[in-house]
């Protein structure tokens, strides 16, 4: 038992002296790029190899990035990817798997002059036993990018707009440094630049996380050639809180809520007419005042139950809305100029005019109501006279059609007579004394024959 004990353990000493010579002679191996020299709009390859001088390779896996500005990726081995980024796998190009050297191939489309870059950005490598290959160098390729004979040096911007915001001069090429101001929840900017030349380049940069107070914006432009460039400024004041105007702070950015709306208080550009009939104001908010818009008789110092500001609603639509204070909810709507808004000296006079029409109106229906109430009441009670009348001389006695009496006298009686129980000896009436003889005579036998049943 102790010899099996010895041997096993020398066993197990000798399968880790085995398992560290194996990975201490593992294969290595490097990647090596072209370094190619094209003409601007040119198609050209890049060649990537992976050579090893002690074992066989299999397969690469290798990821590599580029300036997607510079160059156009259209194809590869084994390749997918772009916009910057492109992986190549597999076994190479042929035959090239099972030997010492992997070739691939990126072919390309040169956008602009100048000299850019292809790096490895991760990459891993097999040998034919499936084993890692220690890759020792990773190479990078160098392109550079010769400008055409008819390429132009132009790197002028032909627009700039952005928004939200404006310039604080007209746009002019030759001007290169221009100022605006946004908002305190403003973080960057949505900035259109168009170049005269439309093959020249254009990269914006500072334009992001807005920080209070001054904000540098630059926009680079490379000309066709890939040597001319001008770079274009733009600084973006963030306020804080508001900015000051007078003795008076008006807010900027700050937000007015209904119920269920809300818009943000903006500055008025120079080039927004105030409506007809309003003039400028402010209206208390808290702490501070809000630059706002009420009729052009509101008293100095005061401020109207409705006015207008300035302001964009939760969807982006800037424009004057409406804010009315009388309700204890303070409604929102979006202002739309009223008919003959621009004379709103003449609509105060015509509603003056209405007003003392009502009030005279309402004077003359004071005097007419107590006579009509009148006459309505004498209405009424010739209708109930008729109706009196009416029942009256249609409620005489009805006259009973079995008795027979000619003495109109007892007919108009108080007291009714009663009809005499002596038979009549009319011969006429003789059939109906038989009658009612027998009548009585079947009654009797009827009578007889029941109490025979009985």
């Amino acid at each position: 038992m102790k010899n099996f004990k010895s041997l096993k353990f020398l066993l197990t000493i000798l399968a880790l002296v085995f398992a560290f010579a194996f990975s201490a002679f593992a294969g290595t191996a490097v990647i090596q790029f072209g370094d190619p020299k094209v003409t601007r709009d040119k198609v050209f390859n890049v060649a990537c190899k992976v050579k090893s001088t002690d074992v066989r390779l299999k397969n690469a896996d290798i990821t590599v990035q580029y300036d997607p500005n510079m160059v156009e990726l259209l194809e590869g081995t084994g390749y997918e990817g772009g916009a910057g980024t492109v992986r190549i796998t597999g076994g190479g190009i042929g035959k090239s798997s099972g030997t010492r050297t992997l070739e691939y191939q990126l072919k390309f489309r040169a956008l602009s002059a100048g000299t850019t870059n292809l790096t490895i950005a991760d990459q891993e490598v097999t040998d034919t036993t499936d084993n890692l290959v220690n890759v020792t160098k990773l190479g990078t390729s160098k392109i550079t990018i010769n400008p055409s004979n008819t390429q132009s040096k132009n790197a002028n911007i032909k627009t700039l707009e952005f928004s939200p915001g404006e310039l604080d001069r007209a746009f002019d090429p030759s001007i290169l440094s221009y100022n605006t101001e946004v908002n305190a929840d403003v973080e960057s900017l949505v900035i259109s630049a168009i170049t005269e030349d439309k093959d020249a380049r254009v990269s914006i940069s500072g334009n992001a996380n807005f920080q209070t107070g001054m904000n540098k914006v630059t926009i680079d432009v490379t000309a066709p050639d890939g040597k001319t460039k001008k770079q274009y400024v733009l600084n973006v004041t963030k306020f804080e809180t508001g900015i000051t105007s007078g003795n008076s702070t008006i807010a900027n950015g700050k937000k007015i809520t209904s119920q269920a709306y809300t818009i943000t208080i903006m500055i008025k550009p120079e080039d927004v007419e105030i409506p007809s009939g309003y003039k400028k104001l402010e209206y208390a908010n808290g702490a501070e005042s809000i630059e706002a818009y009420g009729p052009n008789d509101t008293p100095e110092g005061s401020s109207p139950k409705t006015f207008l500001v300035y302001a964009m609603n939760q969807s982006g639509d800037v424009g004057f809305y409406r804010y009315d204070t009388n309700s204890g909810e303070n409604t929102i709507q979006k202002y739309v100029p009223e008919p003959n808004s621009g004379n709103y000296e003449e609509m105060a006079f015509r509603y003056e005019r209405l007003n003392e029409d009502y009030t005279l109106v309402t004077k003359r229906f004071g005097i007419l109501f107590p006579v009509t109430i009148v006459l309505a009441a004498l209405v009424i009670i010739l209708i109930i006279i008729l109706i009196v009348m009416i029942v009256k001389g249609g409620s005489g006695k009805k006259s009973n059609p079995y008795q027979f009496d000619d003495d109109d006298d007892d007919y108009f009686s108080a007291k009714p007579r009663k009809l005499s129980s002596t038979s009549y000896n009319d011969s006429s009436l003789d059939d109906d004394k038989d009658f009612t003889s027998t009548k009585t005579k079947d009654a009797d036998a009827d009578s007889n024959d029941i109490e025979d049943l009985g």
